[in-house]
């Protein structure tokens, strides 16, 4: 009965990397596609959100089939409800994605701004958070997990000012009003996957110690 939940469990854990590869895939194609203005990465990653509905369904299913079934014991217990945390943050990294990918095909109907505005590091920025906050969880590596949460900050502050920076270009020129406005949802949708991969990275401190730390608190279970 035991090998048979390790052996379970070693399959979820499968899944959910194969989940989250799937998700850093996408947001990653996302960014591109608003970057260079690519229509065909866009729709690709509108038409691929399916693909990752389903896989969240699979893991949440067998996730909680191995919790009634399994029984098990407090730590393993800890990793099944760690990865089913887990997956939801990545199935709504997906969601946010989508968003980007659909904002960005407003964008590229639209002349191209001629300021620069500093979403390109922004969304570099959460996407390295996403994928140090897998690796983590990859790895059971809790000091990347802390590097991680340490990065939030940075990520809300260029939200800020690249929300700062468009309001002023729209009461400037109303012409930029369309482009501006789907910037700045654009620019939300990164920091919520920015906010999203800290959630995975302290999902991954309480896995391997414990930990509560959301709150920037810390609490010993």
């Amino acid at each position: 009965m035991e090998r048979h939940f390790h052996e379970d469990l070693k399959e979820l854990k499968q899944r959910l990397l194969r989940m989250g590869l799937l998700v850093e895939e996408t947001v990653e194609k996302a960014i591109q596609a608003l970057l260079k203005r690519d229509s065909i990465l866009a729709n690709q990653v509108v038409a691929g959100d399916k693909v990752i509905n389903q896989l969240e369904i699979e893991i949440d299913e067998m996730g909680h089939s191995l919790i009634a079934l399994g029984q098990p014991m407090a730590v393993d217990l800890r990793v099944v409800t760690s990865i089913l945390k887990i997956n939801t943050d990545l199935e709504r990294m997906g969601d946010h994605a989508v968003n980007i990918a659909e904002r960005s095909l407003i964008v590229m109907k639209e002349p191209v701004l001629k300021t620069h505005i500093h979403l390109p590091e922004m969304a570099q920025a959460a996407l390295k958070m996403l994928k140090d906050a897998l690796d983590a969880f990859v790895n059971g590596d809790v000091e990347l997990a802390r590097s991680v949460l340490k990065r939030d900050d940075e990520v809300d502050d260029y939200n800020d000012e690249i929300y700062q920076q468009i309001v002023e270009l729209m009461q400037k020129d109303p012409s930029i009003v369309k482009t501006g406005m789907s910037l700045i949802i654009i620019g939300h949708n990164l920091e919520r996957i920015a906010d999203l991969a800290n959630n995975i990275a302290e999902d991954v401190i309480y896995m391997k110690q414990g930990k509560e730390v959301r709150h920037h608190i810390e609490t010993q279970q």
